[in-house]
């Protein structure tokens, strides 16, 4: 059925020039990804710089990197002191490798690898698989094993994103006395570390495949925690580290489609003694998806699964079917802000 062009419409001109702006969003992406190949904020770290400086250091025309920055200057990356002089903005600093609350991983990963993936969206739709599982490869992550410098890149922006909640998610989870935490996919173990520092009494086993334990010592060592805390590699679809009194899936179910993450559930539940407990980091989809900023986050994030692993995310309902077919059972939900929850599942009676 074809529809009759018409000059009445109930969008407003606010609404055009909204849309407009979403359409044109992905430069933003590609201009702060470009800034951090560059290596701008680390020239821009101590001092303003003028152009001419800027342009040398970075081996980049003059005239095209002027026009860069001045994209940069108008999202708050950066600073414009003077005509010819640019500065790294307070929201840029995020972007030094370096900054406690780095996002420069997510940037690169997000502007990268992630961006053609984005672009066959509507061939995932048309048939519900993710771009690997269209060109005949597997979901999951068993292919970062061949390439180092993605993994590395993968694993660090892990890092920037966990970062930003780990605070939230150790003052919400109670941690008993001398516990032994198990972290069970938690790559370079930024969130056991939290986690173990708070609880000095407490040690860890911080379990994933290989690739994912790499930089894991180095994230240990910072911290102090080397001789507390063991290193377990393997896949949680073999098996996980029995005897823990807490088990943590930070951001892992969000990957898998049912009949996986009911597989690796039930590993968790044969690997817990009675007594312990399990918790899940995850992003929480509402009944009713709204217009906040945490809405589209939450649906930026289901999208990415879908494209990028054939994974979901996935409401409170969801989340309860899965446990209960692993022989698990919720208990509570708290939120762990940055669109995060904090779900508690006890194994039950043995």
């Amino acid at each position: 059925m074809s529809r009759t062009p018409s000059t009445d419409t109930n969008a407003s001109a606010d609404d055009t020039t909204r849309l407009l702006g979403m359409i044109n969003a992905n430069w933003m992406a590609q201009a702060i990804r470009c800034a951090c190949v560059l290596g701008l904020p680390e020239e821009l770290a101590y001092a303003p710089q003028r152009i001419e400086r800027l342009a040398q250091a970075t081996g980049c025309d003059a005239d095209a990197l002027h026009r860069l920055l001045r994209a940069l200057v108008s999202i708050e990356v950066c600073a414009q002191p003077e005509p010819e002089v640019f500065a790294l903005a307070p929201m840029g600093e995020l972007l030094l490798d370096d900054a406690p609350q780095s996002l420069r991983a997510w940037a690169l990963l997000v502007g990268g690898p992630h961006w053609q993936r984005w672009g066959e969206l509507d061939l995932s739709v048309r048939t519900g698989h993710s771009q690997r599982r269209r060109a005949g490869a597997a979901d999951g992550f068993d292919y970062l094993e061949g390439d180092a410098a993605m993994a590395a890149l993968f694993h660090r922006a892990m890092v920037d994103l966990t970062r930003r909640i780990a605070p939230a998610v150790v003052r919400t989870i109670t941690v008993p006395e001398g516990a032994r935490i198990v972290d069970v996919g938690g790559g370079s173990g930024e969130l056991l570390a939290h986690l173990l520092a708070a609880h000095p009494r407490s040690s860890g086993v911080l379990f994933d495949l290989e690739h994912a334990l790499k930089d894991a010592p180095a994230v240990l060592e910072r911290a102090a925690l080397g001789d507390r805390c063991e290193l377990v590699a393997g896949s949680f679809f073999d098996g996980v580290p029995a005897g823990g009194d807490l088990y943590l899936l930070k951001s892992v179910l969000h990957n898998w489609d049912d009949t996986r993450c009911i597989e690796l559930l039930r590993q968790c539940a044969l690997a817990m003694p009675r007594g312990s407990r399990l918790f899940a980091i995850e992003r929480l989809l509402a009944e009713r998806v709204g217009q906040s900023i945490q809405d589209r986050s939450i649906a930026r994030s289901d999208l990415n699964m879908l494209i990028s692993l054939s994974g979901r995310e996935r409401g409170r309902a969801d989340f309860e079917r899965l446990f209960a077919a692993a022989g698990l059972t919720l208990t509570t939900v708290d939120a762990a802000g940055a669109d995060f929850h904090v779900l508690e599942i006890s194994a039950g009676e043995r």
